[in-house]
């Protein structure tokens, strides 16, 4: 989210300074892990739809204007029982604003994608506009570009806070201080420290892993579409073969804590339901993983995103707090902040993402 808005504030003409307190690209946070979903039949809201539309347009413009890797679509299937939270939420998102889509038997997914194996009670909606972004290549083109824009950047540099004084905002950080007309918070896991009281925000640990195909073909993404899958109450999430193995994970269930004691050790508890997963549904991969990361949910109370000014305060937005599923929609989340920054107006329809919706707890 800060570099896409780096990037957009750029294009406007607009100085910025982006303060990262790690390197480029660095593995502590929400934004690595070398593939990212990227789909438009959205069970979680279908009021995202229309930021997922333009974001799909922007991730385009970013690859062609970078000459990086950065969207590559693999189609998409959603799959679970019928009346699924899954399944229905990603139908109803479909036909309300005319995604093209068709919904599969088990059989009929699987005779199309020989990579999985499914039960015959389930169904799977197959989103064929769905694919993957490569995040370190979006992160490392919305950087490299901003700055050929005459933005800049200084990593390795830590926020410790900021106050209001004479011609606008004093921040403050581990090397200095530098004075702002706008200060834009894009800090995941870490917003909650430099905005205390503002918003109730959860840290929760994810897993990864990356399993190896035991044959050729079928898991590659010429032939594997990305993929989740509900279970009951549990959800699984993965993505085909890019050159480092088919990746899958349990979608949140993770656990709770502060994003600084977070355990980056892969654990044999992390690993088993994963595997049991793969061991179900993938029989074509090798059942032990062959690599696997941590990154960080940051989840608000109700899973959506915050993007809003900080109480009264509106020369302090906060973007972000994504609930694990808002990488997919940063280059349009850039666009619409960059619009607040410099007009005080978006084109996208983020009233939904305000925080007045935890008026009980905003300072």
């Amino acid at each position: 989210m800060g570099s896409s808005t780096s990037y957009n504030l750029a294009k406007k003409g607009m100085k910025s300074l982006t303060l990262e307190q790690f390197d480029l690209n660095h593995p502590f946070g929400s934004s690595h892990g070398r593939t990212r979903i990227f789909r438009t039949a959205y069970y979680e809201d279908a009021r995202y739809v229309p930021l997922l539309k333009r974001a799909r347009a922007l991730w385009e413009e970013l690859q062609a204007d970078s000459g990086r890797r950065i969207l590559e679509l693999t189609g998409g299937l959603m799959i679970g029982d019928q009346d699924s939270t899954l399944v229905l939420g990603a139908s109803q998102s479909a036909k309300l604003h005319g995604l093209d889509h068709e919904v599969l038997s088990a059989s009929e997914a699987m005779s199309r994608f020989p990579a999985f194996k499914l039960g015959e009670e389930l169904t799977a909606l197959y989103e064929p506009a769905a694919g993957v972004l490569f995040p370190e290549e979006c992160i490392t083109a919305f950087v490299s570009l901003a700055q050929g824009r005459g933005a800049e950047f200084s990593f390795n540099e830590t926020v410790v806070g900021w106050h209001k004084e004479a011609g606008g905002l004093r921040v403050q950080t581990s090397k200095g201080s530098y004075l702002a007309d706008k200060v834009v918070v894009a800090a995941g896991a870490w917003a909650a420290k430099l905005l205390p009281g503002t918003l109730d925000l959860s840290c929760e640990r994810q897993v990864p892993f990356w399993f190896r195909p035991k044959t050729g073909g079928s898991h590659s993404s010429h032939s594997m579409p990305i993929f989740i899958l509900q279970e009951g109450r549990h959800m699984y999430y993965g993505i085909p073969d890019f050159g480092d193995g088919v990746k899958a994970a349990v979608h949140h269930e993770g656990r709770i804590g502060d994003v600084e004691a977070m355990e980056r050790m892969v654990t044999p508890e992390d690993e088993t339901p994963v595997v049991d997963f793969v061991r179900r549904h993938l029989p074509g991969v090798e059942e032990r993983p062959i690599s696997s990361t941590t990154c960080v949910y940051t989840n608000t109370r109700d899973e959506n995103f915050v993007i809003d000014d900080v109480s009264s305060n509106e020369d302090v937005l906060l973007v972000s707090a994504c609930s694990g599923h808002g990488f997919k929609f940063s280059s349009a989340i850039g666009e619409a902040v960059a619009e607040l920054v410099s007009t005080g107006r978006t084109t996208q329809d983020i009233g939904f993402l305000k925080l007045g919706r935890f008026a009980p707890s905003r300072s």
